[in-house]
């Protein structure tokens, strides 16, 4: 029995019945809606802005720079909560990291007299050594995580919660409570504050390659679908074959990992440490991912949504600032964010499929 071949008409009217289907699945996508708000949010301070300095190249570069360490953590997050975790502690893990790699950078950069006066006589060894243990430090904070979670059999909530005060507790025992300062301006000219081809930040760049990976990991490989088969039913996923703690294990090993590279971006941003900064970085990324269409409640994730999401946190302060709006507003605003996401979330889960 030979199969009937389809006419070149039946195909090409196939084709084109499928395309009205396709641009609806697009505008109707979460990542789309957001990017529609994201484009409003830019007009609007566009044109609220004095001379519409919003909408100036330098004013971009910085929302790039800005947005670029949440995109990070909100990228890192998806996965987490799209496996029904949370982690608190991400922020105290950003600073820890920021701290270790300061020390390591000023205890390899020179005598003390050189490192104070900023004349770093070993500044390339120091910068590769701090980016390592900037790293090391997230991952195994990540990881210390992950096993009290596995150990103590109680919600990821709850552990990282504990964690975020031994994280910054850490980091001020380190620090006796004072910024690690005076780190080399090569840090910040090469990499902090450097351009990629002259165009977009490196640290821009570095969060956009790293959203793209995730994406593929979450789409196309297993470890995506066992992360989201976690959010979904943890027995289940056991009855499946999946190794649920060994995959808890990696998720938060690549969460502490990615705030480690925060930490490491920030203080090559700024050449000084941040011990009293990052309070509001886990709400913040967290209320990205949730309005990015990924579910609070695990079994459902969106990258791409977490990377568009995490650029307006980013857009509303920039914008404030620009408005001369007090920069403590940063915290009612992301309280307000997370609020607004909680409440899509709960409306996404009512409606039906």
């Amino acid at each position: 029995m030979t199969a009937t071949k389809p006419s070149p008409q039946a195909s090409a009217t196939t084709f084109s019945s499928s395309e009205p289907a396709l641009v609806k699945r697009i505008i109707t996508s979460t990542a789309f809606m957001i990017a529609v708000v994201v484009l409003v949010l830019i007009l609007l301070f566009g044109a609220l802005s004095p001379n519409a300095v919003f909408l100036g190249p330098a004013n971009f570069r910085n929302l790039a720079l800005d947005s670029a360490q949440l995109i990070l953590l909100a990228v890192g997050m998806t996965f987490l909560v799209g496996a029904g975790e949370l982690d608190l502690s991400i922020g105290a893990n950003v600073i820890l990291s920021s701290v270790v790699a300061a020390k390591v950078i000023t205890l390899l950069g020179g005598t003390p007299e050189e490192v104070l006066a900023g004349n770093y006589s070993n500044v390339g060894v120091a910068i590769f050594f701090g980016l390592l243990a900037a790293v090391a430090t997230g991952t195994v904070f990540g990881i210390v995580n992950a096993t009290l979670v596995n150990l103590l059999r109680v919600n990821s909530f709850i552990v990282t919660l504990a964690m975020m005060s031994v994280g910054s507790g850490i980091a001020y025992i380190v620090t006796g409570g004072v910024n690690v300062s005076a780190l080399p301006r090569d840090l910040q000219k090469n990499f902090g504050s450097a351009d990629f081809f002259g165009i977009i930040p490196v640290p821009a760049v570095i969060a956009v390659l790293l959203g793209i990976v995730a994406w593929f990991a979450m789409t196309k490989l297993r470890f995506g679908t066992h992360t989201l088969g976690m959010g979904s039913s943890i027995r289940a996923a056991q009855r499946a074959g999946i190794k649920v703690k060994t995959q808890r294990v990696k998720l938060f090993g690549i969460m502490g990992l990615i705030a480690g590279l925060v930490g490491f971006i920030d203080i090559s941003r700024f050449l000084t440490t941040n011990i009293q900064g990052h309070q509001g970085d886990a709400l913040a990324a967290i209320a990205a991912v949730v309005i990015g269409g990924t579910s609070l409640f695990g079994g459902r994730a969106s990258v791409l949504g977490s990377i568009i999401a995490a650029i307006i946190p980013a857009i509303l302060i920039n914008g404030l600032v620009i408005m001369r709006v007090g920069s403590f507003y940063q915290l009612v605003v992301t309280g307000l964010i997370l609020l607004v996401a909680v409440g899509i979330d709960q409306r996404r889960r009512t409606q039906p499929s």
